[in-house]
């Protein structure tokens, strides 16, 4: 919607156009009605108007000088004139001014003046109208040429691609990788807090990074950008050791920080140096692309590192000590405490950091604690859930930063720790929610009635009801499913035998556990790890790793 400022020192003026001029017909707003040029001005300087209408003759600012300003402010105002004065010279000004009409108020009606309006505003609409179709152009020009980056770039990195099928482009694009070393710069944007988390796509990547290179390169220096995927791009610059030495690829990559840090945005820079060759080029691209990928997961934002000193990732087992954060994170849960997992989540991803575990390793760690977790609050709360496996997999494949995952996971959490609440404060007794909490304490021994009526001073017959009436279960049927879930879990992710699970909750007998199990699961314990063969179609079992 276009907006008309009406300026004049008549107010009945003033008052007759806007009652006169259809706004909504014309898709029109009013954006002020003025006295004289000197408060109209002041009303357009945050904000000017699309269309101006304006007498000549107003006291403290004329309407001459009052358009002169305005045009300042917005090149395209559109102008209509109104003068009492049938005057040549005022005319001439208007038109010097490419007002684009002069209007007698005496000859002003409601169809005159609609007419005008519907006209100007079918200027401004076939001006945004070439706008648009120009922007356009130039982003479908801008998006065939990234394409061509990114499928240049593939070939580069594809030891199946003789070098005669990209090495004549990449020269086109002045990538000379006979003639000289050259210097290549894995980057990473991440925008500030507050704005979105990345750009929006390879346009905005290379657009945001392109706009930093005037400030970097020196005379007779060149750059190439070429898009990878999402927020991650690679430079390439002409001249890598033998022209600029390694101070000089510190101080060029420096002000490229700094430059990208200007717009609000940080990028992390990991670079390698090429020697001349495309066989050296091809590997030091191959090297960027896979290991700078990969150690981009911890790289900060901000930080400039070079390729080769990165320290490398760690060959321990991240999932030995899976059974640890995760029966941390469970008790956590049973403590209602967001503030405690939080920590927890801070303390393991800290812990991850330190050593470096692979990324791909920590991802399926942590899908599995968090599906784990998910499965377990299925399992004791009995509710229907819209929770995808298949989505949570695939969100978590696509986090490209430790960080974010981090946080992801956090959110996570903090997201069903209210159902946690809720399956401990479904019943308003404060007996029955402590009995819970009590059971998931004690799974590694036997549980009796008379015991837990004790502990909630209640008469245990009196509790076996109340128990029964806010649950739906049994006392005894409640700890035994609870003691079952536990024991999938130890089967699952601990290398335990049957027996040794068995004893750890509170079962002497193995063969009683065995039969406990297979009426909770339809499966033996051997059969759910995996160990004995399926039986009646039954799935079978194994550890699972889900990425």
């Amino acid at each position: 919607m276009y907006s008309v400022m009406l300026v004049d020192d008549d107010q009945p003026v003033l008052d007759f156009l806007t009652a006169v001029i259809p706004w909504n017909e014309l898709g029109l707003s009013l954006h002020s009605t003025c006295k004289n040029g000197l408060v109209a001005l002041e009303k357009a300087r945050d904000c000017p108007p699309d269309i101006l209408i304006t007498d000549i003759g107003m006291p403290y600012m004329d309407g001459i000088e009052l358009i002169r300003e305005l045009k300042m402010l917005n090149g395209e105002l559109r102008v209509a004139v109104l003068s009492c004065m049938d005057d040549f010279t005022y005319a001439q000004q208007a038109v010097k001014l490419m007002v684009n009409d002069y209007v007698l108020k005496e000859t002003i009606s409601r169809e005159m003046i609609g007419g005008l309006l519907k006209e100007l505003t079918g200027e401004l609409r076939r001006r945004d109208e070439e706008k648009a179709q120009t922007l356009k152009w130039k982003n479908m020009a801008r998006s065939q040429q990234t394409l061509l980056k990114q499928n240049l770039l593939q070939r580069i990195v594809s030891r199946e691609t003789p070098v005669g099928d990209w090495g004549p482009d990449a020269a086109e694009l002045g990538i000379r990788t006979e003639a000289a070393a050259s210097l290549a710069v894995l980057c990473r944007i991440k925008c500030s807090k507050g704005a979105e988390d990345t750009p929006a796509g390879d346009l905005a990547v290379m657009a945001l990074v392109e706009s930093a290179l005037p400030g970097v390169l020196q005379d007779g220096e060149g750059a190439v950008c070429l898009p990878v995927s999402g927020r991650d791009c690679v430079l390439v610059f002409g001249g890598g050791p033998g022209k600029s030495g390694s101070a000089g690829h510190l101080s060029r990559l420096g002000r490229l920080r700094a430059a990208i840090g200007r717009t609000g945005a940080a990028a992390s820079l990991q670079y390698i140096s090429i020697p001349p060759g495309s066989g050296h080029f091809r590997e030091g691209m191959i090297s960027l692309l896979t290991q700078g990928r990969e150690y981009a997961f911890y790289v900060k934002p901000g930080e400039l590192l070079e390729l080769k000193e990165i320290r490398p990732f760690a060959t321990e087992d991240l999932f030995a000590c899976y059974s640890e954060a995760s029966g941390e994170i469970r008790e956590a849960f049973l403590e209602e405490s967001a503030q405690r997992l939080a920590e927890l989540v801070a303390k393991w991803m800290e812990y991850i950091r330190s050593r470096r575990f692979p990324p791909r390793q920590v991802k399926e760690w942590t899908l599995k604690l968090l599906y784990d977790n998910q499965l377990r609050l299925m399992a004791r709360q009995q509710f229907q859930s819209s929770f995808s496996l298949e989505v949570l997999h695939d969100t978590i494949s696509g986090m490209d930063h430790i960080d974010s995952l981090e946080e992801w996971a956090m959110g996570f959490f903090y997201e069903r720790l209210p159902y946690i609440r809720e399956m401990y404060q479904e019943t308003r007794r404060d007996e029955i929610k402590k009995v819970k909490q009590y059971v998931d304490r004690n799974l590694n021994r036997k549980i009796t009635l008379e015991e837990v009526a004790e502990y909630t001073h209640l008469n245990s017959s009196y509790f076996s009801r109340l128990f029964k009436k806010e649950t739906g279960m049994s006392f005894i049927h409640y700890v035994t499913h609870t003691k079952m879930e536990h024991a999938k879990e130890l089967l699952d992710q601990s290398p335990q035998s049957v027996e040794q699970v068995a004893e750890q909750l509170g079962y002497e007998n193995k063969s009683y556990f065995t039969k406990l199990f297979k009426l909770h699961t339809g499966s033996t314990p051997g059969e759910f790890r995996g160990e004995e063969g399926p039986k009646n179609g039954q799935l079978q079992g194994s550890r699972r790793r889900y990425l």
